[in-house]
C-alpha cells in the first residue's frame, strides 16, 4: 500500500516539477533570454539549419532522463562506447561522485531504452538502483520497479514514464531533506553526460546541422546550472567542476542566438523560448571547442 501511495504521489508532482522555475536563478535566466530576443538579424541573409516551424528552446536544468531529448530526432546511431559502464558504479564511493553518477547513468538509461537495448536497460537500473541506495534513497521509491524490472525493460513507454517518476521522486526526496545540493549535482551529471553524447555524435557527422542547433541552444540551461551551482561555491569538492562550467561558458559567449523580429516569445512559467527561426553563429572551431572542454569534464566525473 506504501508503494502503491508513493507512486501515485510520484505521478500527481510529476508534471508540476517538469515546469517548476529554478527560483534561486529566474530573475537571472529571463533577463538574459529578454537580452538575447533584443539581438535580432535579418534571417533572410541566413539559411535556414532546420525547419521553419515554430522552435522551443529550454532554459532551465531538466531531469537527467528529460535531458536525454538532446539526442532524440536527430538521426543518431546507436554508439554504447560513448556510455558509462554500467558496471562501473561500484567505484563511486564519495557523495559528489554518487549524486553525479546517478544523472549520468539516469541519461545513459534514457539512451539505451531509446534504441531497444533490454538487457543494458537492466544493468543501468541495477547502478541507479545501488547509487540511490548509497544517497539513503528509500527503497520504497525503486521497489516496485525492481520487482517488475523485465515488464519495463521490454516496454519502452513503461520505461521511460517510469524513469521519469523515478528521477523526479529522488529529486522531490533530496530536495525535501535539505539536500539541494545534492539535487543540484544529480541534475549536472545528466547534463554532462548528455552533452558528451551529443558532441561525441557530432564529431561522427559535423554535417549534422539540428545536433549543432542543439548544442547552441544549452548555452541557457548552461547559465541555468551555473546559477544553480554557485549557490555552493565554497565547497571545495564542487569548485573545480563550477570553475570548468564557468570555462565553458566563455565559449558559449563567443555566439550568439539570433530571432526573427517580433516572432519570439519567451514563456517564463515553462522556461522556453519560441520562436519562428532563428540563425545561431556558431562556428565549427567553437563547436570543437566547446566538445573539448565537455570531454574534459566529463572525464572528471565518471573517473
Amino acid at each position: 500500500m506504501q508503494t502503491k501511495t508513493m507512486r501515485t504521489k510520484v505521478l500527481r508532482i510529476l508534471f508540476v516539477l517538469m515546469s517548476l522555475t529554478l527560483i534561486i536563478s529566474g530573475c537571472r535566466q529571463v533577463k538574459k533570454a529578454e537580452k538575447d530576443q533584443e539581438k535580432t538579424v535579418n534571417l533572410a541573409e541566413f539559411k535556414e539549419t532546420r525547419s521553419p516551424e515554430t522552435r522551443s528552446i529550454s532554459y532551465e536544468m531538466t531531469l537527467p532522463v528529460e535531458m536525454a531529448g538532446l539526442f532524440d530526432h536527430v538521426g543518431a546511431n546507436f554508439y554504447p562506447e560513448f556510455l558509462n559502464p554500467a558496471d562501473q558504479f561500484g567505484k563511486y564511493e564519495k557523495p559528489v561522485k554518487i549524486a553525479l553518477n546517478l544523472g549520468v547513468y539516469g541519461v545513459n538509461l534514457s539512451y539505451v531504452k531509446m534504441f531497444g537495448q533490454h538487457q543494458r536497460s537492466v544493468a543501468y537500473l541495477n547502478a541507479i538502483h545501488h547509487l540511490a541506495g548509497d544517497m539513503g534513497i528509500p527503497r520504497v521509491i525503486y521497489g516496485d520497479v525492481l520487482e517488475n524490472m523485465q515488464f519495463f525493460v521490454t516496454n519502452k513507454d513503461s520505461l521511460s514514464q517510469v524513469a521519469m517518476e523515478l528521477y523526479a521522486a529522488t529529486d522531490e526526496f533530496l530536495k525535501k531533506n535539505s539536500q539541494e545540493g545534492a539535487a543540484s549535482l544529480v541534475a549536472m551529471g545528466g547534463w554532462i553526460e548528455s552533452m558528451y553524447i551529443a558532441t561525441r555524435i557530432w564529431k561522427m557527422d559535423s554535417e549534422n546541422l539540428a545536433l549543432q542547433d542543439k548544442i547552441a541552444e544549452q548555452k541557457y540551461s548552461l547559465n541555468s546550472l551555473i546559477a544553480l551551482m554557485n549557490n555552493y561555491h565554497s565547497d571545495l569538492a564542487l569548485a573545480e567542476y563550477l570553475l570548468m562550467l564557468k570555462n565553458l561558458r566563455r565559449t558559449y559567449d563567443k555566439f550568439q542566438l539570433f530571432y526573427k523580429q517580433g516572432e519570439v516569445e519567451i514563456d517564463t512559467s515553462n522556461k522556453t523560448i519560441s520562436a519562428g527561426g532563428y540563425y545561431v553563429n556558431i562556428t565549427p572551431e567553437q563547436m570543437e571547442e566547446i566538445s573539448g572542454k565537455i570531454k574534459n569534464l566529463r572525464t572528471l566525473i565518471i573517473h
